[in-house]
């Protein structure tokens, strides 16, 4: 039996059950439906479709980012140091059960117009993006966290890790298609858009709360009660000493964040980019139509990047994996045909089914190792860290935003039907160069995290051995 997931290990070839394989993996839905589909209408619907000024939205993204740098790291050491009965009980369950209500709803919130000045769009622009966040970490880092906690074996996590990866795409294509069809002009100003958005968003919080209520009932195992409530907990000054002194830890955090860097400017941008480099702008569903092929196509991306981490393992494939992606970004820079847009989309996509694999298996296993130092499993503490670091990647890509904004010809008074040469280059930059060269930072980042394939047996290894140990002591 397997002490984490306290669930019979199953006779056929799995090595995890298959109704507990899916019914966790389907908990990526919601937080993909949430997280992504916030990222590619947020920006557009506020400096777009609402008209404020791109330093006002640059300022509340800042606002935002720093209020992250608090939240996240406190909501996971929260996480690892709760024990309670409420809400089904356990330290993960409780947190996810919570947000069933609150991050639906706050869908919503995120895209209902008010009526003010620009002062005040901005201050309600700022409270629904820092609820959004709230809720989003709570449910997101708990749920993430229980990935290396519910399945210990590197077969396991290899698994599971499949299943997450592919089931991602369906709730990346809920985010990204179902735009396209519910809104008619991305990047129209009118009333019938506004109300498009909002319906955009209400439709968005069903399909989290459905997914959410399927992923409760058969996808969280946790270790009874009374084991858990005997485990000694790291105070919070200890938790974030120990978290940010481990070396490996902050360099494949640092090279998560040049991922979700691209993870981020890529949607954010696309809608204006496709609008204005293939004539798009009255045409959503082509628009979000490129996007459903980056995401289709990561599936096969998955199932390859999964054969290359057996191969070679997960540092060494989530390098080749970042240089294939930057190198795939780099025609977005040239093409100025749909058809050809929709080629290179393709090979993005299998780029994109590594990154998320590969940043999850390289984290669980310096929380391994973690565990063998403080004897403590400290999951959502680590991933809560590195919540802020990709959050403040948003720093980065609203800067850079801003800086091709402001300066490539007065974009604030821009008319999309009639873009000078000039923007058009700064727009092929953000969908391309940029990304590609934040993804090369990121190899150099990973090329120094020391836990190669040989350190990962060593950890696994001896962590097998202490569990056995504990088990003859009971």
């Amino acid at each position: 039996m397997d002490p984490q997931s306290n669930t019979p290990e199953p006779k056929s070839g799995r090595e995890v059950p298959l109704k507990l394989n899916l019914g966790f993996s389907l908990g990526e839905i919601p937080d993909l439906i949430a997280y992504q589909g916030f990222s590619f209408l947020i920006f557009t619907f506020y400096s777009v479709v609402i008209g404020l000024p791109i330093d006002t939205v640059t300022i509340v993204f800042i606002i935002w980012s720093i209020f992250n740098a608090f939240n996240d790291p406190i909501l996971g050491a929260l996480s690892d140091r709760t024990r309670t009965k409420k809400f089904g009980g356990g330290r993960r369950r409780p947190w996810i059960i919570s947000m069933l209500i609150p991050l639906p709803l706050v869908m919503v919130f995120l895209f209902t117009p008010i009526d003010g000045s620009d002062t005040v769009i901005a201050i309600y622009m700022a409270i629904s993006m820092i609820l959004f966040d709230t809720f989003y970490t709570t449910y997101s880092l708990n749920h993430t966290s229980l990935y290396p906690e519910m399945f210990r074996s590197d077969r396991a996590r290899e698994e599971v890790g499949r299943s997450r990866r592919i089931l991602m795409v369906v709730g990346l294509l809920i985010a990204f298609a179902l735009p396209g069809v519910v809104i008619t002009d991305l990047v129209g100003t009118d009333a019938l858009t506004r109300r498009q958005y909002v319906i955009c968003g209400a439709i968005f919080g069903v399909c989290i709360l459905v997914t959410m209520l399927g992923h409760i009932k058969t996808g969280i195992r946790e270790r009874p009660l009374e084991e858990l409530q005997e485990q000694k907990s790291l105070s919070l000054l200890d938790s974030f000493k120990y978290t940010f002194k481990n070396k490996d830890f902050i360099l494949i955090v640092m090279a998560s964040t040049m991922n979700w860097y691209v993870f981020g400017i890529l949607p954010m941008v696309l809608p204006i980019y496709a609008s204005i480099q293939f004539d798009l702008s009255k045409n959503a569903f082509e628009t979000t139509l490129l996007l459903v092929t980056v995401f289709l196509c990561s599936i096969p991306g998955v199932l390859f990047w999964s054969w290359l981490d057996k191969k070679i393992g997960s540092r060494q494939a989530f390098i080749v994996c970042m240089i294939f992606w930057a190198v795939s970004l780099i025609p977005l820079y040239f093409i100025t045909e749909y058809v050809g847009a929709m080629i290179a989309m393709a090979f993005i996509g299998i780029g994109f089914g590594g990154g998320p694999y590969f940043i999850d298996r390289n984290i669980s296993n310096v929380i391994d190792e973690d565990e063998l130092r403080t004897h403590q499993r400290r999951e959502a503490s680590f991933f809560g860290v590195h919540a802020v670091f990709i959050r403040l990647a948003t720093i980065l890509i609203i800067i850079c935003i801003n800086i091709v904004f402001t300066e490539y010809n007065g974009w604030e008074e821009v008319d999309l039907l009639v873009v000078t040469p000039t923007q058009q280059m700064g727009l092929r930059l953000l969908m391309s160069i940029f990304p590609a060269s934040a993804l090369l930072i990121g190899v150099v980042f990973a090329s120094l995290f020391s836990l190669n394939t040989k350190k990962v047996k060593e950890i696994q290894t001896r962590r097998n051995k202490a569990l056995d140990d504990l088990e003859l002591k009971e």
